[in-house]
């Protein structure tokens, strides 16, 4: 899923649990694994290379769904937050499986045991498309009726 799907999930999180800070930056930032990748590969200096690597469903490196978007992460970052402030840990595993779960749903390439390439998931959602904006839409319904 695309960054602005995964912020309307941040926001009915952050409604529900009336911590938006939290809810959005966890279900958003879990993408940094692309920025790194995009570096690493030397997309940043070519703008019309990195808007077609952003836009497209495969993972030509690889690398985009990286050590932010497995399990593991999500289990140690998950502990770490919720012993430093266990209201705000909850928020904050909220955000980032909402974030882990929109990506399995989407056709893209998702390793939860990254960097274990063995276990993939694709989902039933096109990246970047007409359904993911359909799915937001109804992502937005949902906020505006809790």
């Amino acid at each position: 899923m695309t960054i602005p799907t995964h912020i309307i999930a941040g926001l009915i999180i952050g409604k529900a649990t009336g911590n938006y800070t939290t809810s959005i930056l966890a279900a958003s930032l879990v993408d940094f694994d692309h920025v790194i990748s995009y570096a690493k590969n030397g997309l940043m200096q070519k703008p019309e290379k990195l808007w077609e690597t952003m836009t497209r469903e495969e993972d030509l490196y690889g690398d985009q769904r990286g050590y932010l978007h497995n399990i593991f992460s999500f289990l140690a970052l998950t502990i770490i937050a919720v012993l430093i402030n266990t209201q705000v840990g909850i928020v904050f595993s909220l955000g980032y499986l909402s974030h882990l779960i929109l990506d399995a749903m989407d056709k893209s390439d998702f390793w939860p045991l990254y960097p274990m390439k063995n276990f993939r998931i694709r989902g039933f959602i096109k990246y970047f498309s007409y359904q993911e904006l359909i799915f937001a839409a109804i992502l937005v319904v949902v906020f505006f009726l809790i």
